[in-house]
């Protein structure tokens, strides 16, 4: 049985051991295993999208994290000195994360609103625990009465969600991003995240490794 946690600045020192573990899960995918240059230290990856608005979606099973994704709104800003960072997408477009191309999202302006999100930084130990983070994502993001997710993630990743019952699109061209190809892609649930299916029992599948 699956434990499907969100985790806001509100109560994130009740999670305190588990967002760490995830933090540590991280860099252990994006910067050791996918060789990622991103901000590290020797135990965890954390950046400027980890802050006050951040929140994370946690699944965890006897103990371990088996699910994450970090969920942003594209209204969210902060400043660091002079230059002020919103969302990884957004910064992207506007070149402050270099070796991300400016095109992400095609001909579609970087949107700034309160009902449009972003998810970033997703694993899953195996699609029940996909499922089980993406039907906790659609639960929080309809209560806050968001109405889009946007994520920059590998290429067939539109496909992976539609079958886990979200409506999924490309937004842009493919683009390449360390050696591998990319695209922005937009999501949406309503009526189909009712559908989801419940989580398979354990052993049941084979490991699924994600990255956004």
């Amino acid at each position: 049985m699956w434990n499907r946690i969100i985790v806001t600045d509100q109560n994130r020192g009740v999670y305190g051991a588990l967002v760490h573990e995830h933090l540590r899960k991280r860099r252990m995918l994006f910067y050791e295993k996918l060789g990622w240059d991103i901000p590290r230290s020797a135990h965890i990856e954390q950046d400027q999208y980890d802050r006050a608005e951040t929140v994370y979606i946690l699944i965890e099973r006897g103990g371990k994290v088996e699910g994450y994704a970090r969920l942003m709104p594209t209204s969210a800003r902060v400043s660091y000195g002079s230059v002020e960072f919103s969302y990884m997408m957004r910064d992207a477009m506007l070149g402050l994360l270099p070796g991300i191309p400016a095109d992400i999202l095609g001909k579609r302006a970087a949107p700034q609103a309160d009902n449009i999100w972003e998810v970033s930084r997703v694993e899953a130990s195996g699609k029940s625990a996909l499922t089980a983070l993406f039907l906790t994502i659609a639960e929080y993001l309809e209560k806050v009465g968001a109405e889009e997710l946007l994520a920059f993630t590998r290429k067939n990743f539109d496909a992976i969600v539609r079958g886990i019952g979200f409506d999924a699109a490309v937004v842009g061209e493919p683009v390449y991003y360390g050696g591998k190809p990319y695209c922005a892609i937009s999501m949406k649930w309503g009526a189909a995240s009712a559908a989801i299916l419940p989580d398979m029992p354990e052993g049941a599948e084979e490991p699924l490794r994600l990255a956004s």
